[in-house]
């Protein structure tokens, strides 16, 4: 049970943490418009969560002036939780991870509709125009951690109910 609260937690640190360092580059940026390393981290390595800073953009709410020091009280609460033990505080916690960062990849990949061009031709894409850079990195490491934290919750619990069933199969001990 410990490797599976620790697989969870380590899951949605990794979003958290990722949310995190999003918004310090946003703090960086805005504090040195200048330097080449803050641009870069904004527009390379975090730009999908420049997409979800948008109005327009239902993770927006995500993001604020409060959104570092909400960041580390998440993850503060995270690991309050683990340290506890409450299996199902880590695992709510992990799920939620999971939710945020398929929604992340979702607004980054512009899957909310077709995209609008000004002339009378389809605008063509490159297949892998998408799926490359650092960006991508990030949330590949995102969804698979926070994913494995997703399903690892889910198995336990499934788990749990698996041998309870087997340990009072007639249901004899309730009332």
């Amino acid at each position: 049970m410990s490797r599976a609260l620790n697989a969870q937690t380590f899951g949605s640190l990794v979003v958290i943490g990722a949310f995190a360092a999003a918004e310090g580059a946003a703090a960086y940026l805005a504090a040195c418009p200048g330097s080449s390393l803050a641009w870069y981290l904004n527009l390379a390595v975090f730009r999908p969560f420049e997409a979800a800073r948008v109005e327009t953009s239902p993770l927006h709410a995500l993001f604020g002036i409060d959104a570092l020091r909400n960041a580390a009280a998440l993850a503060a609460i995270t690991l309050a939780v683990r340290v506890l033990r409450f299996r199902f505080g880590v695992a709510a916690i992990a799920n939620l991870c999971f939710v945020f960062a398929a929604a992340l990849t979702y607004a980054w990949l512009g899957l909310g509709g077709p995209l609008r061009t000004v002339s009378l031709l389809p605008v063509s894409l490159p297949p892998m125009a998408a799926i490359q850079g650092p960006d991508f990195a990030v949330l590949a490491v995102m969804l698979a951690s926070s994913f494995l934290a997703f399903a690892i919750s889910h198995l336990s619990f499934a788990g749990r109910i698996r041998s309870e069933r087997r340990r009072d199969p007639a249901g004899a001990g309730t009332p």
